[in-house]
């Protein structure tokens, strides 16, 4: 057998196991930042962090990558949303100042939990530029194989929706590293609700909402 096959139906297996669990614990990260992230739509990294624990108790074993990625969200020529330096549509810097996004991969397969916020982002790119940007591509994660990723000049190019771009830079892992952590109290709730997948999550951000004080 041919390597180029063994490495196909090895990351076919992967992408099958993955299917089995990936949609739990996009379910619980989503219920849990909804309710209590304070960056919706620049969260990223915890989404990353925290679904790789998720996933570790699942006896899955994922890295997370730090790098830059885009998105073609609508067939119009401005419908795109790219964490890329220099793009001609993408969202704001995240709280570091860095541009940059963060997802997981399983050998060599893309896991990204934070693709339910393309809406959000959407939003933000047109109080940004006073646009309209038409989302009709936004799924609740993605996990693609590395094959179906895009170069970002496709999805810029492109006007078929559902493409993504994801390239990974090492060293803006390392500076995000130093910069962010996981607060374990987030760890113990994501494991909660994962483990409770019919629990109703109510937080600040709902409060916030209701014009309550948390």
């Amino acid at each position: 057998m041919g390597q180029a096959k063994r490495r196909s139906m090895e990351t076919q297996s992967v992408l099958q196991s993955l299917q089995d669990h990936v949609p739990c614990v996009s379910l619980a990260l989503r219920k849990l930042a909804i309710a209590a992230s304070p960056q919706i739509g620049r969260d990223c990294y915890a989404h990353a962090e925290l679904g790789r624990l998720l996933l570790a108790d699942l006896d899955i074993q994922a890295h997370t990558v730090v790098g830059y990625a885009a998105w073609r969200i609508g067939p119009g020529s401005g419908d795109v949303i790219a964490h890329v330096p220099q793009a001609e549509s993408q969202t704001t810097a995240n709280a570091s100042g860095l541009m940059y996004h963060t997802w997981l991969e399983c050998a060599d397969v893309v896991i990204d939990f934070t693709t339910y916020q393309f809406a959000t982002k959407a939003r933000e790119l047109d109080a940004l530029d006073g646009g309209t940007t038409q989302v009709e591509w936004r799924p609740d994660f993605l996990l693609l194989s590395k094959q179906q990723t895009c170069r970002f000049s496709e999805v810029r190019q492109s006007f078929d929706f559902g493409l993504a771009y994801y390239e990974a830079r090492p060293a803006l892992d390392a500076v995000l590293r130093k910069a962010f952590s996981v607060d374990p109290r987030d760890v113990h709730t994501a494991r909660l609700i994962l483990q409770n997948p019919d629990l109703h999550v109510v937080g600040p951000n709902h409060l916030s909402r209701m014009g309550a004080t948390p």
